[in-house]
């Protein structure tokens, strides 16, 4: 985004009182921000101003709804107005970023990785292994994949069946394999332990 068109941004997002508020940005503007704009509007509005979801978050989170209804309703039924974040989320909301990442579920358990849950021997190793594959230009199975995925970037469960077009059902037992094979390690913040019934670069 232009310097000029950016400080016409900041001008329109500027709180005209104290209290919480809502703000509107466009798509066009979102797809046009660089990561340091993002940062300086989180800086200066961050905790005082929500957001809308843009409209690619919004069909995942439609496609959640429809996949895995009590994830949706953990996050967002008991909202008159869902889809509406913290515009502190603004930076993962660019184009070339994961997305607005699943991993403060409340009546759930949370399937949400960082590269600090791959498993210091069981996980380092297959991780190698994975990565070996891609640099030979070769196949990923979906688990190799999934843990290669989480190398590069925090994901969830959810985000990744959407992602690669996978059933959801399908990937939550692979995700169950992962960690029983101590590939994964449960997140800090994980809820309740229950069973589980073109890569990105970011």
């Amino acid at each position: 985004m232009t310097q000029e068109d950016f400080q016409d941004l900041i001008q329109r997002l500027r709180p005209t009182e104290e209290r919480l508020h809502s703000v509107q940005i466009g798509e066009d503007e979102i797809a046009e921000l660089t990561r340091e704009q993002a940062e300086q509007i989180v800086a200066l509005y961050g905790s005082s101003s929500l957001m809308t979801l843009p409209r690619r978050e919004r069909e995942f989170f439609a496609w959640l709804r429809q996949n895995d209804e009590p994830i949706w309703n953990d996050l967002w039924g008991s909202d008159d107005e869902p889809y509406r974040v913290s515009l502190s989320f603004l930076p993962d909301l660019l184009p070339n970023r994961r997305g607005f990442v699943i991993c403060d579920l409340i009546d759930n358990p949370n399937f949400y990785f960082t590269v600090d849950d791959i498993g210091a021997e069981n996980g380092s190793a297959y991780l190698d292994a994975a990565l070996q594959i891609v640099r030979n230009e070769g196949k990923l199975s979906m688990d190799q994949a999934f843990v290669v995925e989480v190398w590069r970037a925090p994901i969830d469960q959810w985000r990744f069946a959407y992602m690669y077009k996978q059933p959801l059902a399908d990937v939550k037992r692979m995700v169950g394999w992962l960690l029983e094979e101590e590939i994964l390690t449960p997140h800090v913040e994980e809820g309740p332990a229950e069973d589980q019934g073109d890569i990105e670069q970011q």
